[in-house]
């Protein structure tokens, strides 16, 4: 019965995809979106000493943007040897020449329906198994004490 419960909050986690948002000079992503963008190698070379030594990829909210960068709170900074260092929504300005990809985190609708099914099927699988109390049928006693006889 617990998984029950369970599928509300995984159709509420969803499943997510990351997807263009266009040319990064005239992108303009909304405050409160979730990005991810990748640095041109120029731009993790300038932006060393506010993200680290070779950052990459920057997983991040965006808090605002206009014609020059994008102003984020910062989430995950990957490297280019595929480390990722976790962080708690620190502000960072983000030159528009310094980006060399942005996406936008969208809900997988499709995905999302997918899991919501298998959760279900499962659930429904799990209760059925169990709705007898436990017992499986035909593999208790035949007869019992004061049964068979006449």
């Amino acid at each position: 019965m617990r998984s029950l419960f369970s599928l509300p909050l995984a159709l509420i986690a969803g499943c997510y995809s990351y997807q263009s948002v266009g040319q990064v000079d005239t992108a303009s992503p909304e405050p409160g979106k979730r990005v991810e963008l990748r640095l041109t190698d120029e731009g993790g070379r300038a932006l060393v000493s506010q993200l680290g030594p070779d950052a990459q990829t920057v997983d991040a909210d965006v808090v605002g943007s206009d014609t020059s960068a994008i102003m984020l709170a910062v989430w995950h900074v990957e490297d280019t040897h595929n480390r990722q260092t976790q962080w708690r929504g620190e502000r960072v300005v983000i030159p528009r020449g310094a980006i060399a990809t942005l996406r936008e985190r969208k809900l997988s609708v499709a995905g999302t329906g997918v899991l919501g099914g298998l959760i279900a099927g499962g659930a429904l699988v799990a209760y059925e198994a169990f709705k007898g109390g436990g017992e499986l049928e035909g593999n208790g006693p035949t007869s019992g004490p004061g049964q068979g006889q006449q």
